[in-house]
């Protein structure tokens, strides 16, 4: 017998097939059964992997919905509406689904309609870390889309849309959402690049809502793909048509601000006993390309009210907006009897601590003439909408005690707007109609004059209507294999656009500025009276032409 094996007799019972196979198999018998035991482990370790990893990678797709998955913890990618994004969004993006469904189905069942895709990109996630507030993007998305409802000729009923005009050019909305800190952003290029050859063909981007080290590179990206960008929110002149073909703005950018800023001194030098003599205070964030490009206009433009002292801070950009401290940069500022201004080149988050920091620490409260802090932002600061009741500003009483800081900023909105019909850019009223019109339904909508505050609707709207045209132009053209790239062609084709905020221009020298928009200087006591003085308007020439005293 055998070494290894027993016989029959020496068995108990009841046996299993392996104790059978190894006490009397042959030897090729329990070669083949060790065999199949190992394949049977193997494969069982193939199946425990393949779940693990199908649940690493198709979990983040599961949670989030069709085409967008989840990175830290947040669901981005580019969604039609399906999708939400985030609750609060949930309301306006059944809208855009339905607008879209719409467009779909009248371009796949009449041959006279032709039919186009314009992305928004920014960050959706109003619960996250992103550095715009909640009521920004909301504003920024209802802007958009009313716009594209105005180009499509729809007629909102609640439930849907009529059905366009013989021989029409309609428009899908898509919403890009990269994240609070921009972490989607690899992931909606690549979408992006994918869209291009859709049956409805992506034409332009808008965004991004941030201006970041990563905000340039996806301008760079999307260059170098040949798909256009009018940029929305994003407003430093780092983001142009030079190290970014292929992109126009259609707010302000940081240039225009700090040139509005110097065209109002100028302006009050003339009549002012004292002269403004002013610190810079920059955020020192190497990340946050906004603030740095801020203070570097702020230093070319303002550098007759500058003193020499600067002072910087390191802000709360892309950080989480993590609290930033000012106790010790207030009580320099307040010591020091030798300026009378702030020059502020930082995000609002962190201004609004500054401003904190100033009022607590009472500085000048024996004084009659308060620190002026000078800054800019697209639609009206937070401490500046307290001066304001509906569109009236209303400085604080006489008794209610010395004030710490007097805030003025440059603005891409004035809320005498909304009443002033003499004041108000060309189509401005149009604008606002639009608004109110297609979105009043909703109780979160834009409804009080307070909600055009911000400036982001009107922003939007006017990047919006701006894609629209140049996407028009570059249809009719057709003059490379895809439309975004023949759009790209065409972008300084739109002259004198009608918009929410006047008749706007783009001229090739200008590196993609925006010329012809207004830029209203507002301030928290009313001591600026935006009727009583012409409203800087942004120019049709390079800025060196008209300040060629101005260091390189």
């Amino acid at each position: 017998m055998e070494q290894g094996r027993s016989s029959i007799g020496d068995l108990e019972f009841p046996l299993t097939r392996s104790e059978l196979v190894r006490r009397i198999g042959s030897p090729l018998q329990r070669r083949r059964f060790r065999r199949a035991r190992a394949a049977a482990v193997l494969s069982t370790a193939v199946a425990v992997v393949t779940a693990l990893v199908g649940g690493l990678f198709g979990w983040p797709h599961l949670v989030c919905g069709t085409g967008l998955q989840q990175i830290r913890g947040e669901c981005v990618g580019v969604s039609d509406g399906s999708s939400s994004f985030d609750p609060g969004l949930a309301w306006i993006s059944d809208r855009i689904h339905t607008m879209n469904t719409e467009v779909e189905e009248l371009a796949a069942s009449r041959d006279d309609v032709q039919a186009f895709r314009i992305v928004m990109m920014a960050s959706f996630s109003l619960g996250g870390d992103a550095d715009l507030s909640e009521e920004q993007i909301v504003r920024a998305v209802e802007g958009t889309y009313v716009a594209l409802m105005r180009q499509n000729g729809f007629a909102e009923t609640g439930s849907g849309v009529e059905a366009v005009a013989e021989e029409s050019r309609i428009f899908q909305l898509y919403l890009a959402n990269e994240g609070s800190v921009q972490q989607g952003s690899d992931t909606i290029v690549h979408t992006l690049a994918s869209m291009v050859d859709d049956d409805i063909p992506l034409s332009v981007v808008i965004g991004q809502s941030s201006t970041t080290t990563a905000t340039e590179d996806v301008a760079r990206e999307l260059s170098e793909l040949r798909i256009p960008m009018v940029a929305g929110s994003s407003t430093s002149t780092t983001i142009n048509n030079v190290r970014s073909p292929g992109l126009i703005r259609s707010a302000p950018n940081n240039e225009d601000f700090a040139a509005a800023l110097r065209d109002h001194l100028d302006r009050r030098a003339e009549s002012d006993r004292e002269p403004v003599r002013g610190l810079l205070l920059s955020d020192e964030n190497e990340d946050d390309t906004f603030s740095l490009d801020l203070a570097e206009q702020f230093r070319r433009y303002l550098d007759p009210y500058l003193v020499q002292n600067s002072l910087t801070f390191r802000g709360s950009a892309g950080s989480g907006n993590t609290t930033v401290y000012f106790d010790h940069i207030a009580n320099e500022i307040c010591a020091d009897p030798g300026t009378n201004a702030v020059f502020f080149a930082g995000r609002y988050s962190d201004l609004a601590t500054f401003l904190r920091s100033l009022e607590l620490r009472g500085c000048r409260a024996a004084s009659d003439d308060p620190i002026t802090v000078y800054s800019i932002e697209l639609g009206l600061l937070p401490d500046m909408i307290r001066s304001y009741s509906g569109t009236e500003c209303e400085p604080a009483d006489d008794d209610s005690g010395p004030e710490h800081y007097r805030l003025v900023q440059a603005s891409a909105f004035d809320p005498s707007w909304l009443e002033e019909e003499a004041w108000r850019p060309a189509g401005f009223h149009d604008y606002e109609v639009a608004i109110t019109g297609t979105v009043h339904a909703e109780t979160a909508s834009t409804s009080a004059p307070e909600d055009f505050y911000s400036g982001y609707s009107l922003i939007y709207y006017d990047a919006a209507t701006i894609a629209a045209r140049a996407t028009l132009l570059g249809y009719e053209a057709s003059d490379e294999s895809t439309l975004a790239a023949s759009v790209r062609n065409h972008l300084f084709r739109v002259t004198r656009e009608p918009t929410g905020s006047g008749r706007l221009d783009y001229l090739e020298e200008l590196e993609g500025r925006v010329a012809g928009r207004l830029v209203p200087i507002l301030s928290s006591d009313c001591s600026v009276d935006a009727l009583g003085a012409d409203t800087f308007r942004t120019p049709d020439v390079p800025y060196d032409e008209l300040y060629p005293d101005m260091a390189d």
